[in-house]
């Protein structure tokens, strides 16, 4: 195994250098061939100081015992990176795998001991992308405004505008 603190939660083919790159399916590149939905994971407490996790937590209905396994096996301070798709997504709603989505507010749920003792994060970072092209983070030239203005007022586009501009996700950077 590799000699990183890092981890790539659910990887895919999305390969990640310097990373332990982990999936349920033997790929090349996987390092780690686990089920995220057994718990306990194959690492230690307060093993990693980043964790990656992109378009893998809506395939789970229970994002409780994922979250609480993501805070035991990242360092105080850790960096968690996660990308999901955002409710009104067509992203969301037209893959058949994807069981949940996610809003501005789904994470707050585990922020500061509300849900448990076993999980508190701190949300560092929310964004919202309107559009996506060949890869995770690369929006098209023409969604920059868009994405500019509904990320300075997201409330209001959570609660207005969310029917009438369907964004591709919700991107979440959290610390532990």
């Amino acid at each position: 195994m590799k000699n990183t603190n890092k981890l790539n939660l659910g990887c895919g083919n999305d390969i990640k250098k310097d990373y332990i790159n982990l999936d349920c399916i033997k790929l090349n590149g996987v390092d780690i061939m686990h089920d995220i939905t057994k718990i306990p994971y194959p690492f230690k407490d307060n093993n990693f100081d980043e964790i990656y996790c992109s378009h893998v937590l809506e395939h789970f209905l229970d994002l409780i015992p994922i979250m609480e396994e993501l805070y035991r096996i990242s360092k105080n301070k850790a960096k968690i990176k996660i990308l999901v798709p955002y409710f009104s997504s067509t992203n969301f709603s037209g893959d058949p795998t994807h069981k949940r989505g996610f809003n501005l507010n789904t994470f707050n749920y585990f922020n500061n001991h509300y849900y448990s003792n076993k999980v508190s994060i701190n949300v560092l970072k929310k964004r919202i992308i309107l559009f996506s092209c060949n890869g995770y983070m690369k929006s098209k030239w023409y969604s920059f405004p868009i994405d500019f203005l509904i990320n300075l007022f997201p409330q209001l586009y959570q609660r207005f505008f969310f029917l009438y501009i369907s964004c591709f996700r919700n991107t979440l950077f959290i610390r532990g």
